[in-house]
């Protein structure tokens, strides 16, 4: 049997996750800091396990800024995405923030030129599984990947399940009570897809007793995914019959209470689909 174990980060409220075997483990997502990836980084070395491979979902920085870290606490481990879109994507990005600041704060995680010779060579250090699946050497132990999504939260997502567990990873097609990015980059049609992808992600786990387990909060059972269906209706709603970007803030904010990540995540999700000069979409 696969342990699991939910190691949340303090910034974006966003999950990494330990996937083990007595001998072995896995670590899936790498967190949005280097500073929370040097404390995973000692945990990992702290159970005393080989680490076999590092697995990211999709390509949002803060699933995959720890990856310098990572690399270099242990640099013959691979660090696998589900397809080639998917590191694609992470370069993408990963570019993106270069040219609006954003990794200022972590310039080794600066994609790699001529200009930063020194930053993370993305598109060499990641790279795409050749077979459906990540594996631990105790028998029957396969953790299934998918990655057939239509664009959502994200360009390109992959999700993991272990059927004889009954337990399935959505990363971020759940968001357990934290505000989710519907930002630049997800547009309508977008959100359109998401919600699709949760009603296809039911359909596979059909029997009861399955856990969802989140790429922003705790998990849980089925009801995740009608609550995330609801949040992003209520945020369709909100949004399209708002005038101004502060009038859906206030009104998110009444109707989805208690909600981590409403001073980040929630103002950017808000200010693309209300402003009449939304931030400029990434693809």
């Amino acid at each position: 049997m696969i342990s699991i174990e939910r190691c949340p980060g303090r910034q974006a409220d966003v999950n990494s996750y330990l996937l083990s075997d007595i001998e072995n483990v896995i670590v899936v997502e790498l967190l949005r800091n280097s500073a929370e990836a040097e404390e995973l980084a000692d945990h990992v070395e702290a159970t005393g396990k080989r680490l076999m491979e590092v697995f990211i979902s999709h390509g949002h920085p803060d699933h995959y800024i720890g990856a310098g870290v990572i690399h270099r606490r242990f640099p013959d481990t691979p660090i696998k995405v589900a397809s080639s879109e998917i590191r694609d994507d992470i370069v993408r990005f990963s570019v993106w923030m270069e040219t609006v600041g954003w990794l200022d704060t972590g310039p080794h995680m600066k994609p790699r030129s001529d200009r930063n010779p020194l930053g993370f060579d993305y598109a060499s250090l990641i790279s795409a599984l050749t077979e459906p699946f990540l594996s631990l050497p105790l028998e029957a132990s396969r953790i299934h990947v998918q990655y057939d999504y239509a664009p959502c939260e994200c360009g390109h997502m992959s999700t993991m399940f272990i059927p004889e567990q009954r337990v399935f990873f959505a990363f971020d097609f759940l968001y357990n009570r934290v505000h989710a990015w519907c930002g630049p980059g997800v547009d309508k049609r977008a959100i359109q897809n998401w919600m699709e992808s949760l009603d296809g992600i039911r359909q596979r786990t059909p029997t009861g007793g399955w856990t969802f387990y989140c790429g922003h909060g705790a998990e849980g059972d089925e009801r995740l995914i009608t609550a995330m269906k609801h949040y992003l209706q209520t945020f369709v709603a909100v949004t399209s019959a708002s005038e101004t970007p502060n009038a859906a803030l206030t009104k998110m904010k009444e109707l989805v209470q208690e909600f981590a990540q409403d001073d980040f995540l929630l103002p950017h999700s808000v200010n693309f689909h209300v402003n009449e000069t939304p931030l400029t979409a990434v693809t």
